[in-house]
């Protein structure tokens, strides 16, 4: 029995050992994983921080041009309030070879400053501005600060030149998180920022080395042999873990490289401390006497159990939210590969409209009830292999088994139903309203990396589409689409390329013929503009006038397009030809501006034209509610010569009032109102459209039909008593060096140009 308990003893002893081994391992790979994720996690929340910033100085950079830089004082008045708005430490412009602006959280401003005098550090940063090339610099000690600062630099541009630099320095408030560390791996791990030489940049303001180390590689952290190879992964900007003991404990730390200045955010974690009574059992009986073999194997087994619980407490800190229970966005990516790689499926992203204000109203109580309510909801309406995420706030992933539309939609409808209910049952006033997107993976064989790249896809696009639905106040749901991304990835293209497009005089001027009815001579051309990149891709006017008229570049284009105007009718002049009026559109935000009658006569004064060649063509729409202001806009602007034209008469509400209070000099018929007097036999039509012209005639102005496409509208809108025709039957728009062709040399009428 002493030899049978001796030998149990002893394999117990051993599978004791084998079984610590593996829950170590298991312990110290999920405190790795979670290591990693949570470097990774301060990573992007510093790159977010530096590009938020870049973002605000290219922003600001973009405005700067020479005629800021003509009024000196001004400028640096204008600095001073964007660095105020902005929270930077000091903004400094310079001129390229020459002297700038230094504004200075509260000290005196300076406009003589040169490159010289700011820190030495941060000169090669603007000298690598004035090269063309943005950038950000390592963190020093600034003399101006009398603290550590690091600085960004960006180029300002004047016509694709560089004119000179505009720089910002910042303090290290932004890394807060870091010098805090109060979450890292739940409360029981640290970050800290240190440079590719291992030289410590900003402490943890909780250390677990006391001393106070300069260099990672002077403190307890790593061997002479393990110094090296951390140095050569460091080098080569590669991440690497290690181990250390430090006063009789063990210790685990994660190096990962920022990708800016050679930075890495170094992670330390003490999570198997959680573990130490664990481990003390499972030693305990490893030792115990003979006589207490049973005691021991409950003592292991009890250890066992304690490592396991401790083992689920690290992937629920790793993978679980802890309000609602859900798994968290990491576990879900790692899910969602798995999931499409058997089967199509589709993942919905739900949020709340809205919930910081709910937050506000109701308390953090109320809303933290909320989010549990609506994991519950979710969970009870879920199949076998569907899961739901949260992330943070009140955003919900969920993967689903469906790929039809309308199943999708009826289960998801149902849930935010039942969610939005909850505040009838509480007899609140307060309507919760939900909004979900959608995006569906197709049901087909998948290899693990073609999972992979399709999940990654579906997370992108599921934001597209919730972006979508956050545009209607109601319960509503939006599926990703493939047309409607291509729009919004054009619009971004368009607002974001629209300033240096200007610039760069990349929209052109297009001309569309007018004709006198009565005698068939070229009376006129109205300007369009198209859009043509430095690639040579056409972008129309429908692509980007819509946005335009939404953000408000729309009154800088319509100003560049009156100063094409102008530039052309020089040129004709120049050359001795008689010019013809030009028509360019004015939209409402630029026509009420209230420098708008100067800045045109500046143009017509800078081009030496008559503003008699020059109409300006609005819509109806900006007579709504303000016609007496805009008729002493017009006479202010008939006063200097231009002419006025109504655009687009009856493509809306047109009111018959409008025309009799407006004092303009032309009425233009929009098209769509010729092809339904062209396509309808109700002679009614015809009769009213005739009398519109008549009407029109008899206050003295000129009547313009756009559309005409045939020979048949030209000839009924003669009989009509119209003026002028302007459409496809006559020529679509061309650029300015065709129309000069086609019209202006040798004035050719319109008979000549159709042959």
């Amino acid at each position: 029995m002493s030899i049978f308990i001796t030998v149990m003893a002893v394999l117990l002893f051993l599978a004791g050992s084998q079984l610590m081994g593996y829950l170590n391992r298991s312990i110290g790979q999920a405190a790795v994983e979670q290591m990693e994720a949570e470097a990774t996690e301060y990573k992007i929340r510093i790159l977010k921080q530096i590009n938020a910033d870049f973002q605000a100085l290219n922003t600001l950079a973009g405005f700067i041009g020479p005629e800021e830089l003509d009024d000196m004082d001004g400028f640096a008045k204008k600095m001073e309030q964007a660095n105020e708005n902005n929270d930077f430490l000091s903004m400094v412009y310079l001129e390229r070879e020459g002297s700038g602006v230094l504004v200075t959280l509260g000290q005196e401003t300076r406009t003589d400053v040169t490159v010289e005098d700011i820190s030495p550090e941060a000169r090669p940063l603007v000298e690598q501005a004035w090269e063309g090339e943005a950038g950000v610099s390592r963190l020093f000690q600034s003399e101006l600060a009398r603290e550590r600062v690091f600085v960004y630099a960006v180029p300002i541009y004047d016509g694709g030149k560089v004119i000179g630099s505009l720089s910002a320095s910042d303090r290290l408030d932004i890394f807060a998180d870091i010098l805090e560390g109060n979450g890292v791996m739940g409360g029981n791990g640290y970050l800290h920022m240190v440079g590719t030489d291992g030289k410590m940049l900003i402490r943890s303001a909780s250390d677990v080395v006391s001393e106070e180390t300069d260099n990672i590689f002077d403190g307890p952290y790593f061997s002479d042999e393990e110094a090296e190879e951390a140095r050569e992964a460091m080098s080569g900007q590669q991440p690497y873990y290690s181990e250390f003991t430090y006063r009789g404990k063990e210790y685990q730390f994660f190096l990962l490289p920022v990708g800016i200045n050679g930075w890495y955010l170094m992670c330390m974690n003490t999570v198997q401390e959680a573990g130490a009574g664990a481990y003390r059992i499972a030693r305990m009986a490893q030792i115990t006497f003979l006589p207490v073999i049973g005691l021991m194997l409950f003592l292991m087994l009890y250890g066992y159990n304690l490592l396991k619980k401790n083992n689920r407490q690290l992937l629920r800190l790793a993978y679980q939210d802890q309000l609602t229970g859900a798994w968290n966005l990491t576990r879900f990516r790692q899910l969602l590969p798995e999931s499409l790689e058997q089967a199509g499926g589709c993942v919905a992203v739900l949020n709340v409209r809205q919930f910081t204000f709910i937050q506000e109203i109701f308390g953090m109580e109320q809303s933290q009830r909320l989010l549990r309510f609506i994991k519950k909801t979710a969970d009870k309406y879920l199949k076998e292999g569907e899961y739901v995420c949260r992330d943070t706030g009140d955003w919900f992933y969920l993967f689903l088994k469906e790929t039809e539309p309308r199943r999708i939609h009826s289960r998801l409808i149902t849930v935010m139903n039942e969610v939005a209910a909850i505040t009838e049952a509480s007899r609140s006033n307060y309507q919760l309203v939900l909004y979900c997107g959608v995006a569906i993976a197709q049901a087909k064989t998948r290899t693990r990396e073609d999972a992979g790249k399709e999940a990654n896809d579906l997370m992108t696009h599921v934001m597209f589409a919730l972006d979508t639905a956050r545009g209607v106040y109601q319960n509503n749901i939006w599926f990703y689409d493939a047309q409607l991304h291509k729009k919004e990835e054009l619009e971004n293209y368009v607002e974001s390329h629209m300033h240096q497009a200007l610039q760069d005089g990349e929209f052109h001027m297009y001309l569309q013929p007018k004709f006198d009815l009565k005698t068939g001579k070229l009376s006129g051309a109205e300007a369009l503009v198209r859009w043509i990149t430095g690639e040579g891709r056409m972008i129309y006017p429908d692509q980007f006038i819509p946005l335009f008229e939404r953000n408000g570049f729309c009154a800088q284009l319509d100003l560049y397009m009156v100063e094409c105007a102008c530039r052309q009718l020089r040129e004709w002049m120049d050359r001795g030809l008689q010019p013809v009026p030009i028509s360019v559109n004015q939209s409402k935000l630029l026509f009420f501006q209230e420098d708008y009658v100067e800045c045109l006569c500046t143009l017509t004064e800078r081009f030496r034209v008559p503003p008699a060649l020059i109409t300006l063509e609005i819509l109806e729409g900006i007579a709504l509610n303000n016609a007496d202001e805009l008729n002493r806009k017009i006479a202010r602007l008939q006063e200097k010569g231009f002419r006025i034209s109504m655009d687009d008469f009856g493509s809306g509400f047109s009111s018959l009032n409008t025309l009799g209070h407006l004092k303009i000099d032309e009425l233009k018929l929009d098209r769509g109102f010729l092809m339904n007097v062209s396509n309808s036999e109700d002679e009614r039509t015809r009769v009213i459209m005739a009398q519109m012209i008549q009407m029109a005639s008899s206050l003295r102005i000129d009547t313009v039909a756009e559309g005409v496409e045939t020979s048949s509208d030209e000839e009924m809108l003669r009989k009509m008593g119209c003026h002028y025709g302007q459409g496809y039957y006559y020529s679509r728009p061309v650029d300015v060096a065709v129309f000069d062709q086609a019209y202006m040399t040798g004035k050719k009428d319109r008979s000549e140009t159709q042959e």
